[in-house]
């Protein structure tokens, strides 16, 4: 029964889970690495969660601002008129799939839960993480993926939150390696962990973290390498079961927007993703440099962009955001332009909004739009 509420999981989701989904990728093979100075050739994305069925004027909107891909949720893209239009008119199309955020089966079923180092089940306002080493879970994910690909045949998947839980939107500069949460420890991952590499833990550790600290002193690398290699894995078997069923199809990754040393590398040790094994398996990665809401300048968009070229094998796209989020203080037109320029800077090829329901109520940044995009 637990089984087919998780394989339920992708087409029952609601409007406000994908409200939070974040990122971009673009179209191409992965080990071509132009960065291209032009805009001509790159991908310029948008995030579209929900419409009013006026899909003609959307569909012109994009046009007259160079908008040449979409990610959309997958209750938008079920509706056929939706994907038809978009065919029609040329806009590649990719479904955003979140991985290991899923508040319905955690409901459901809480054993499911990361668990922190703190000994407490990973949540944080909204963002709720399901243990990444379930296997039953790992496969009914892929399951749902595929069954996804057979009746929607989209042009790429978006993988989301596939990674270990950490709420990045709300960290900032200031943050300590310390103070950032760090996950798994729940039973199922310990005893993985030492099954697979060998390490045998003490008997007399007793709470997580005891167990996190003994980790950290005696055999941190092998933790992290193992956490890394269990998010890798399952991208690699998406991949694989995906492209055996329509070889063409794109794979993007959603990228935590760390560089590899920000937090001491919390990149790996926290989130859990390894940028230069993870670019084996996908067409795309895609940091989401929201900069404006984890209070850094638009000079950060291409520094993160650079750092992760360095590390990968295939295209970075960077995904900006529109307006406010989290934040009080107004995200002005002035940094959305310096944004964008940042953001569409070589070695990127593209960039992706987020999103058009932010986008399309802002007539002063559409512009903006057009300027860089249409008329640069």
């Amino acid at each position: 029964m637990i089984t087919n509420r998780i394989e339920n999981m992708v087409k029952s989701i609601t409007l406000i889970t994908w409200l939070f989904m974040f990122s971009v990728l673009s179209i191409t093979s992965c080990n071509y690495k132009p960065g291209n100075s032009s805009v001509e050739g790159k991908m310029i994305g948008v995030k579209i969660y929900d419409h009013n069925k006026d899909f003609e004027s959307l569909i012109n909107d994009w046009k007259d601002m160079g908008i040449n891909t979409v990610f959309t949720s997958l209750q938008l893209f079920s509706d056929k008129k939706f994907r038809t239009i978009t065919r029609e008119n040329e806009i590649t199309s990719f479904i955003i799939l979140p991985i290991f955020y899923n508040r319905e089966a955690l409901q459901e079923n809480p054993d499911l839960y990361a668990i922190t180092k703190n000994g407490k089940q990973a949540k944080d306002d909204w963002v709720t993480f399901v243990c990444p080493s379930r296997e039953e879970y790992r496969k009914c994910i892929i399951d749902s993926i595929k069954t996804i690909i057979k009746e929607l045949d989209p042009d790429g998947i978006s993988l989301d939150f596939i990674r270990y839980f950490v709420f990045w939107e709300k960290i900032y500069p200031d943050r300590t390696f310390e103070s950032l949460p760090n996950t798994c420890f729940d039973s199922t991952c310990i005893n993985k962990f030492q099954e697979e590499t060998k390490i045998n833990i003490p008997d007399s550790l007793k709470t997580e973290n005891n167990i996190y600290e003994w980790i950290k002193a005696n055999c941190l690398y092998e933790w992290v390498e193992w956490k890394c290699e269990l998010i890798t894995s399952l991208i690699a078997e998406i991949s694989k079961e995906a492209k055996s069923l329509k070889p063409g199809i794109l794979i993007n990754v959603h990228a935590v927007p760390w560089r590899h040393d920000d937090f001491n590398g919390a990149i790996k040790t926290v989130a859990g993703q390894n940028f230069s094994e993870i670019s084996d398996y996908v067409d795309y990665l895609s940091p989401m440099t929201y900069a404006h809401m984890v209070k850094r300048e638009p000079s950060w968009i291409h520094s993160v962009t650079n750092d992760i070229y360095d590390q990968v094998s295939c295209k970075i796209i960077p995904s900006i955001q529109v307006n406010k989020a989290y934040l009080d203080t107004e995200l002005t037109l002035e940094e959305f332009r310096e944004s964008l320029q940042k953001a569409l800077a070589p070695p990127s090829d593209g960039v992706v909004f987020w999103s058009w329901e932010q986008l399309s109520n802002e007539p002063a940044k559409k512009q903006v739009v057009k300027d860089l995009i249409i008329y640069k």
